[in-house]
């Protein structure tokens, strides 16, 4: 008795809940197999790819053997998967290839559904194990639910036998004893409810745990026992008659019916959700777009969990869930609104974005709610938003005016993203007239001949010379330089080639005289001469502090003699200096006290003197050499006589017209290394000369001087050599090049001048360019006919021409920009007009429209009853139409369908419900439109305001860019384009509103009698709806029979068939019979009892089965009966008896192939 309480508790428990409003509700249940065959697979079926016998046990002690064959799934002997499912008929089932273990069948659902029953009908040896198995993740992951076996502890070892008591656990089931024949039908089910039905938790919670499913596998691990018999073993495999899978889309307890779809193809439970409680989604697992205020939670018995709308003010048409918000709510609402209109902003809509204010003739809730405040957003602290108190606008700090809209004076850039709001003007003192710039732009009031933003750049021509405060004229020589421009910094003009200085009068760089008599190159040392070089009238060279000589190439007095570095000398050596000093002053002093030889003169000291240098010379000509340095200077000498030789050698053979520039330059370096070595040779030669030393230590340092210089210019010499040979050879490479290259140039160019006589044409480009209007071909070579491009003069574009080319588009965008201006400055005026008549439309567009939605809501209930009804009629009026229609229909099933039709009670008037009907419509069809109207209201009126917005925008951008060309184009031709249609749409939104009030006044009148007209004809259908869901089972109930009826008929046809292949088998054996039985007994007997046996025959052929065709081992079976029938028949003696035998052996037979198909 407790466990049918339990039972019925359960069932209670799990029957679905339609009625959504009191707590969780669920879908009705359905066979989820429908429709989806092919989505069950099987890892093993027998006969796919040959008939196959298996062996049976029959009656006490024996066995039938019955073919497979699966080739064919639609065969009689086939047993495919398809089998299992409720629709496939009688006497059809899934079965496996012998001796297979484990085996699987998996059911791939692809959506999440709730399982609430699994029916498993098994035909043969059931199971002795196997496991239920479910995912939810669409086959990546599989858990088992339940296990099941004869011996749980053997085939589960470690699995409980003890019903769960917490969802997290599973059991395993131990199966009934099969009884004495294994081979009979067994049914296993599973109810994920039913398993968990002692857990002590709500069904709603053991159905979101236990029950979702996106597919389902049942794994066959151990073939079940059968009996032992004499002879042939009996076959061992699983056998599957019928399969359910009961249960419906899961829904999470928000819908009681799951949506059907276009293209079901026979599917009974389709997976979307007819969602409730505001949920979304395919399985109803989250929130609407605009009910996120609450986290989503599963319905339970008790409760909803309906989700709760985001409290947006009517602003936004979704929001999202937050659980910052929710926490710092209190757990009171987590609702956090995205795209919020109507220029408002906010987690809920209830604030005005910058640049908007609240309207204090609105309320929050409406789409007027904010209004433009007057503020800039670019210019205000707060972003465009009024002082609350005030309403005046808070501007930055170097912001200035009532709407904090322009820059104060020595300021420009107005700018939102700049926390002072502009930038402080940046006018140079030298070039500005004033510290005050352009608000706009930061151009800056320049002086004359200054130009540039900030004024710091000269103008064209001129150049600001260091610590000056004025921009002077570069001065540049209009012949010797390129153009009249000169660097701003150094004032240094562009010269020509072969003269410089700043203005290029002078020689250029390292040359020196009258350009326009030749210049000279200086013969100075680069190393020790300033970046003059020389001067450029004498050719004196420039020395650089601490470098002394004609070439500036030796160190002065007070630098240690390491040229070209030429340092500092030590301290020491100051000190030395100044003492010698004092003592030649000294010695000045007492040179008047010296005696004078007598009769001599101070002025006689000068031939002494003379003849002391004449000494010395002699002293210096004594002086011997050593050999080494006497030959190698010898040497130095006679190579640099033959280096000088080779050079006028290789200048003889170069012609004028082909000398390379390279080796110009080279020789140039040449020569002036020689200068210098000539200029090193004489000075060394006077210092030598010069010399008081009194004793030959300083001309032993002179000549080892001299040593080492003849020495490095041995080596220099060396190098030139190397220099003029690589030269020769460079020549002989470049003419051999000359040769290859210069033919197949000269025949490039010919051909270039022959191309450029027809191409590029230049025509295309001058209209894209200036707008020519010229059709003829023009190449640089050849352009006859007219101009290339408009010459001067010529007018612009007119309006509403179309404008080509660059250059009469920027033309006519200044045209337009003047019109432009002109045009925003007339319609300021309206803007204000506009503004007013728009905030009046708002308010009253509010008031109308809570009395259209509700008006629409209560026709669009209406309406969608008396829809469904009608298609309800209309599909039940279809499915009458194809039962009557269908040729395999029973014609008692539709003579006991039409009598039901005639006794049927119809409505008392067809005609009044017509009438209705027609009245219903008409109102219909003359209501105005208030919803549409409304709704092309509330767009037109934010448009059009936005309309004002933008145009005031484009006013003042329009004022801010007219000076800038290159932007006239994109920013005022939109600008010119909404002023030309701005009036028109406000005319238009002003017109509509107008009759906005007329028409829902309109409405109300016509919808009163419309009503009314709905609640008769819901009336008078009313109860057709009892007698159409009859006449809808009625049909039903004849279909099925009519297919029963077409399958057997199907069946009979078969048998038919293969009675005659058997008739006549047996026709042939009884002639045989009755040739034999004439040598025997009397022929009139055996004639009347042949004829009684091949009528007997006769009526054995229409009963036989079809399996006999192809049952395994047939054939044997007929021979071992022709034997019996000729051995039987040798002795006609008792022929009678032996007939009556062999007819009752045959019925035998008959009838054990017979139970084959059972």
């Amino acid at each position: 008795m407790r466990i049918l309480l339990l039972l019925a508790a359960i069932a209670a428990a799990s029957q679905a809940q339609t009625d959504c409003s009191r707590g969780a509700c669920y879908p009705p249940s359905n066979d989820l197999l429908l429709g989806r065959a092919d989505r069950l697979h099987a890892s093993s079926t027998c006969g796919l790819t040959g008939s196959e016998v298996y062996c049976t046990p029959y009656q006490q002690r024996r066995m039938k053997c019955c073919p497979c064959d699966s080739r064919n799934p639609d065969g009689p002997l086939a047993h495919t998967l398809k089998d299992v499912l409720a629709t496939s008929g009688q006497d059809r089932w899934w079965q496996s290839k012998k001796e297979v273990e484990p085996v699987t069948i998996e059911l791939d659902l692809d959506n999440l559904f709730q399982l609430d029953n699994l029916v498993l009908s098994f035909k043969g040896p059931r199971p002795s194990a196997f496991v239920i198995e479910r995912t939810q993740d669409k086959g990546k992951t599989w858990q088992p639910t339940l296990y099941l076996a004869t011996d749980c502890r053997k085939s589960f070892p470690g699995i409980p036998t003890a019903s769960p008591v917490d969802l997290d656990q599973t059991y395993c089931y131990t199966l009934p004893h099969t009884g004495e024949n294994p081979y009979q039908d067994h049914t296993v089910q599973f109810s994920p409810l039913r398993q968990y039905a002692y857990v002590p938790i709500p069904n709603s919670q053991k159905i979101e745990d236990v029950s979702g499913i996106t597919g389902l596998r049942l794994k066959l691990l151990e073939l079940g026992d059968v009996p032992r018999l004499p002879g042939r073993a009996l076959s061992k495999f699983y056998a599957l008659k019928d399969m359910r899978v009961m249960g419906s889309c899961m829904c999470h307890g928000h819908a009681n019916r799951c949506l059907p779809e276009a293209y079901s193809y026979g599917i009974q439970v389709n997976p979307q959700c007819d969602c409730q409680h505001n949920t979304d989604g395919m399985n109803c697992e989250r929130c609407a777009d605009l009910y996120n205020d609450l986290p989503w939670r599963h319905a339970e018995e008790d409760n909803t969990h309906a989700c709760q709308r985001c409290e947006c003010n009517n602003h936004a048409q979704r929001c999202h869930f937050d659980p910052a918000v929710y926490e710092a709510s209190g757990r009171r609402s987590g609702g956090v609104c995205e795209g919020c209109l109507h220029h408002t902003t906010g987690p809920k809509c209830d604030q005005c974005t910058p640049g908007y204010q609240p309207n204090p003739r609105s309320q929050m809730d409406r789409p007027d709610a904010c209004i433009r405040c007057i503020c800039s957003a670019e210019g205000t602290i707060n972003g465009g938003q009024c002082d609350d108190s005030s309403g005046s606008c808070l501007c930055k700090a170097n912001v200035e005016g009532p709407r904090c809209d322009r820059c104060k004076r020595g300021y420009y850039g107005l700018s939102e993203s700049n926390p002072l709001g502009c930038s402080k003007c940046s006018c140079s003192a030298d070039g500005s007239l004033s510290d005050a710039c352009d608000p706009l732009t930061g151009q800056c009031l320049c002086r004359p001949h200054f130009h540039g933003r900030t004024c710091d750049v000269c103008s064209k021509g001129y150049w600001k010379p260091a610590l000056s405060g004025r921009c002077e004229p570069c001065g540049c020589d209009s012949t010797r330089s390129y153009d009249s421009t000169c660097d701003q910094v150094t004032g240094q003009c562009e010269c020509r080639p072969r003269f410089g200085g700043r203005t290029c009068t002078k020689c250029p760089d390292n040359s020196y005289g009258d350009p326009l008599v030749g210049c000279q190159l200086c013969k100075c040392d680069a190393e020790g001469t300033l970046p003059e070089m020389c001067d450029k009238k004498t050719g004196a060279c420039l020395c650089r502090p601490g470098v002394i000589g004609t070439r500036c190439d030796s160190c002065s007095r007070g630098h240690c003699d390491s040229f070209p570095s030429c340092e500092t000398c030590p301290s020491c050596f100051f000190t030395l200096d100044a003492q010698q000093k004092n003592y030649s002053s000294a010695l000045e002093k007492l040179s008047p006290g010296f005696p004078v030889p007598p009769g001599g003169d101070p002025a006689d000291l000068w031939p002494r003197i003379r003849a002391m240098e004449a000494t010395l010379k002699q002293i210096k000509d004594s002086l011997i050499l050593p050999p080494v340095s006497a030959k190698q200077i010898d040497d130095a000498l006679a190579e640099l006589d033959k280096l000088r030789d080779q050079l006028d050698k290789v200048d003889e053979d170069l012609p004028p017209l082909t000398r390379t520039p390279g080796l110009d330059s080279e020789l140039e370096k040449l020569k002036a290394l020689l200068d210098r070595l000539n200029e090193e040779y004489k000075d060394k030669k006077a210092a030598l000369e010069n010399t008081t030393s009194p004793d030959n230590s300083g001309a032993f340092k002179v000549i080892k001087d001299a040593y080492d210089e003849s020495t490095d210019a041995e080596k220099k010499a060396d190098d030139t050599k190397n220099t003029v040979q690589e030269s020769a050879d460079n020549r002989d490479e470049t003419n051999d090049l000359y040769k290859k290259v210069q033919p197949a140039n000269t025949k490039d160019l010919e051909k270039l001048n022959q191309n450029m006589a027809t191409k590029p044409d230049l025509t295309p480009v001058a209209k894209q360019v200036c707008g020519s209007v010229r059709t003829e071909p023009c190449t640089p070579l050849k352009c006859e006919g007219g101009d290339l491009c408009p010459p001067e003069g010529t007018p612009p574009c007119k309006k509403g021409e179309k404008c080509v080319g660059a250059l009469p588009l920027g033309k006519k965008a200044d045209v337009d920009a003047k019109d432009v201006e002109d045009k925003l400055n007339n319609l300021t005026g309206k803007i204000t007009d506009a503004a007013e008549k728009l905030q009046e439309a708002q308010e009253a567009t509010n008031q109308v429209r809570d009395t259209a939605e509700k008006l629409s809501d209560k026709m669009k209930k209406a309406r969608d009853d008396l829809e469904g009804d009608l298609q309800e009629t209309r599909d039940v009026v279809e499915e009458l139409k194809d039962f009557l229609s269908d040729p395999g229909s029973n014609l008692t099933h539709i003579k006991k369908v039409s009598d039901w039709i005639l006794k049927a009670k119809l409505p008392a008037s067809l005609a009044t419900l017509k009438r209705k009907l027609d009245e219903l419509k008409n109102l219909a069809d003359n209501l105005p439109d208030s919803t549409s109207v409304l709704k092309d209201a509330q767009p037109q009126l934010e448009k059009a305001q936005e309309l004002l917005e933008d145009a005031k925008d484009a006013r003042d951008t329009a004022l801010g860019v007219k000076g800038e060309v290159d932007q006239l184009l994109s920013g005022l031709g939109t600008v010119e384009g909404s002023m030309s249609d701005l009036e028109d749409r406000l005319q238009d939104s002003m017109d509509k509103i107008d009759n906005l009030n007329s028409n829902i006044t309109t409405a109300k009148d016509q919808l009163t009698p419309a009503e009314k007209t709905l609640d008769d004809i819901t009336s008078q259908i009313k109860p057709m709806k009892p007698q159409l869901d009859e006449l809808k089972k009625l049909l039903d109930d004849a279909r099925q029979k009519a297919k029963e009826a077409q399958d057997n008929a199907n069946e009979a046809v078969d048998e038919a068939d293969d009675g005659k292949e058997d008739l006549s088998t047996l026709e042939d054996q009884l002639g045989r019979l009755k040739d034999k039985a004439g040598d025997g007994a009397p022929s009139g007997d055996v004639g009347d009892r042949l004829v009684k046996l091949k009528k007997d025959a006769g009526v054995l052929a229409n009963t036989t089965d079809d399996i006999l065709n192809s049952l395994e081992g047939k054939a044997d079976s007929l021979r071992s009966l022709q034997d019996e029938v000729l051995q039987k028949s040798a002795n006609l003696e008792g022929l009678n008896a032996k007939v009556k035998d062999l007819l009752a052996q045959l019925r035998q037979k008959a009838k054990d192939l017979s139970s084959c198909v059972g």
